[in-house]
């Protein structure tokens, strides 16, 4: 695919020899498994590459390869770098600890991302949402360096594509998606251990929490808007470390004729609220609350105490809904 990003991209990291990779807080399977496959690209190439992010591999994730080198806080990075390639993050911030530890504009940063509502923040910058996953772009990337992909590599890489498309169920998945999951299954990956590492490790405690989750799933009177939250006391009962939220907010979307479902998580101060809709701008939704990503998918973190911050987005997530969805 020809892109003058990508090759403006590929031309400067041909010139550096230190990089750090990094990702959104939390990186989920998409933002990992791009960071993974292209810093051992970066190493094939003889270059010092480094993984950090903001506390590091959730517990799920700990089956893709590297990811033992993986740093977790500003206290594992190993600077001077010449430059740090970031994935799947719509804004320098969204590195947290890492960002603030990182001296700009004095770092060169090359930010590659597959959400429309990237705000450009690299001095370089790969934005592209026709992409199903930064994993696929990643991909696309890893290949203009000429670097000879192994299965290592593959496995990464398909692991991201395979979380944001849903299991390629979502509409982000395109021909080219199944043709470079093609590509990366000739590697040799085993897509049956990655679904089993993905999505058969749950343990009995993990099912209770699902259960209890279910049953807080409030809907709107017409069907159209539902939610759940998770308060912080929930979360601490459910005697594992929650990572990923997906299959959550995906629990709320399954219901019949909604068109919008939220999930709030609620932080130290702060609730993490994610959207997943039908019909109805996602980014526009998310926007007020300062945050962003898809038109389907999208979300935002919020200050402030679960109480307050719930009933006000779900206000104007059933204006919206009412006023056609935009």
């Amino acid at each position: 695919m020809a892109n003058s990003s990508l090759n403006r991209i590929r031309d400067f990291l041909r010139s550096v020899r230190r990089v750090l990779v990094s990702g959104h807080v939390r990186s989920d399977a998409d933002a990992l498994g791009s960071q993974l496959a292209f810093a051992r690209a970066l190493r094939k190439l003889r270059k010092t590459a480094h993984v950090v992010c903001d506390h590091g591999v959730l517990p799920e994730l700990r089956f893709l390869p590297g990811t033992h080198q993986v740093g977790r806080g500003p206290a594992d990075l190993r600077p001077p770098y010449d430059a740090v390639v970031t994935f799947d993050s719509g804004a320098w911030s969204r590195l947290e600890r890492i960002a603030h530890a990182l001296p700009r504009p004095e770092i060169f940063v090359v930010n590659v991302d597959h959400h429309a509502s990237n705000d450009r923040f690299g001095d370089l910058n790969w934005v592209d949402d026709r992409y199903s996953s930064s994993a696929e772009m990643a991909w696309e990337l890893i290949r203009s360096l000429g670097v000879k992909p192994d299965r290592q590599i593959a496995t990464c890489i398909y692991t991201g594509i395979v979380t944001d498309t849903g299991r390629f169920s979502f509409s982000n998945t395109s021909a080219e998606t199944h043709r470079r999951a093609a590509e990366l299954l000739e590697l040799g990956i085993r897509p049956a251990e990655i679904y089993r590492a993905l999505y058969r490790q749950k343990t009995p405690s993990h099912l209770r929490f699902l259960s209890e989750c279910i049953a807080r799933i409030r809907t709107s009177g017409d069907g159209r808007v539902a939610w759940v939250s998770l308060p912080r006391d929930m979360q601490e009962r459910a005697g594992f470390e929650i990572g990923d939220t997906q299959e959550y907010v995906d629990l709320v979307k399954s219901l019949r004729g909604v068109r919008v479902a939220l999930l709030f998580r609620e932080l130290d101060g702060r609730v993490k609220i994610s959207f997943r809709t039908e019909g109805v701008d996602g980014i526009a939704l998310a926007a007020p609350w300062g945050g962003g990503g898809h038109r389907r998918a999208s979300g935002a973190t919020v200050e402030g105490p679960l109480a307050r911050v719930e009933p006000a987005v779900i206000r104007r997530t059933l204006t919206m809904v009412k006023r056609g969805g935009r």
